[in-house]
C-alpha cells in the first residue's frame, strides 16, 4: 500500500451474500476505519436478508449503509416496466445497472478504492470488471488472499451467524426472488418455493411480450414452462453484482 493510499477513503460493497460479507471483514481489518460498507437495496431479495445484515453488524461491529434508487423504489419491476423490456439479447439485465451500478457511480468518489467480493473462482469476472471499469481502484480481496466461495459459506457458519434463507433452499446466490438471468432449472425452483413471485414475472413477461427463458425454438413464457424441463443447479444465475452491469454494456455497445 502506498503512503497516497492511506488518506484515500474505501468502499466494500456488500450484497447480503457469504462473499461481500466475508469480503468485508477482510476489508475492515486491512484498512481500519477508513472502510465504509454500502449496500444497494434491491426490494425484491428475501426478507431475511435484512435480518443476515443485522446479525453481520452486531457480530463483526462493522455498521452497513443502505442505498436505494428512490427513482426506482429499489424495485426490479420497477425498471422492467418504465424501461419496457427484462433483459437484453445477451443477457445483461437493466435492474442491475439502474439499481446497482448507477447508485455505485452515484456515491463512489474518484480518489476511492472499492472492495468487491468477486472469490478465486471469479478471477475472469473480476478481470471482465476491470477492462469495463478502468476509472475504479479496485481491491479484489478475496482472490487477494485465495478465498473460495464455499470458505465464505465456511467462515460465516463458523461465525455464529445463520446463512440467509436462498443458500439454505439451495440457491448458489443470494439474489432477488426471481432473478431474470436464471435459466429454466431455476424458475421452476421459484415456481416451487415462491409461487407468487414465479407468477408475478409470469405477467410481467406477457405485459411487456418479453420471455425470461427460452429454447432453440424462441421465448419460451414462464406460463407455458414445463415444469419437468431444465436442470436446478445448472440453471441458477450468477450472483447479482457488477460483473452483470458489465454484461449489460457489453450488450447495449
Amino acid at each position: 500500500m502506498s503512503l497516497c493510499d492511506v488518506e484515500k477513503r474505501v468502499i466494500s460493497w456488500f450484497s447480503c451474500g457469504a462473499a461481500s460479507a466475508v469480503a468485508t471483514v477482510l476489508a475492515a481489518i486491512k484498512y481500519g476505519n477508513r472502510m465504509e460498507a454500502v449496500y444497494c437495496r434491491v426490494v425484491e431479495e428475501h426478507e431475511d436478508n435484512l435480518r443476515f445484515l443485522a446479525d453481520f453488524t452486531k457480530v463483526f461491529g462493522i455498521p452497513v449503509k443502505t442505498i436505494i434508487n428512490e427513482t426506482y423504489r429499489g424495485s426490479i419491476y420497477d425498471v422492467f416496466i418504465k424501461r419496457g423490456y427484462i433483459k437484453h439479447i445477451k443477457g445483461g439485465a437493466p435492474c442491475t445497472t439502474t439499481l446497482k451500478k448507477d447508485m455505485r457511480k452515484k456515491y463512489q468518489l474518484p480518489t476511492d478504492i472499492q472492495v468487491f467480493g468477486y472469490t478465486i473462482e471469479e478471477q475472469h469476472r473480476a478481470d471482465r470488471f476491470i477492462d469495463a471499469n478502468n476509472e475504479v481502484t479496485e481491491d479484489f480481496i478475496l482472490i487477494e488472499n485465495g478465498i473460495s466461495k464455499q470458505d465464505c459459506l465456511d467462515l460465516i457458519k463458523h461465525s455464529g451467524i445463520e446463512l440467509p434463507v436462498m443458500y439454505k433452499l439451495g440457491y448458489q446466490n443470494n439474489n432477488c426472488i426471481g432473478c431474470v438471468k436464471g435459466g429454466m432449472g431455476y424458475w421452476n425452483a421459484i415456481r416451487k418455493h415462491f409461487p407468487n413471485q414465479f407468477e408475478r414475472m409470469a405477467k410481467l413477461e406477457r405485459m411487456l411480450n418479453h420471455s425470461v427463458c427460452k429454447d432453440d425454438d424462441g421465448p419460451v413464457f414462464l406460463d407455458e414452462l414445463d415444469p419437468k424441463r431444465g436442470r436446478f443447479k445448472m440453471d441458477q444465475p450468477n450472483d447479482c453484482g457488477f460483473t452483470c452491469e458489465v454484461k449489460n454494456e457489453i450488450s447495449t455497445s
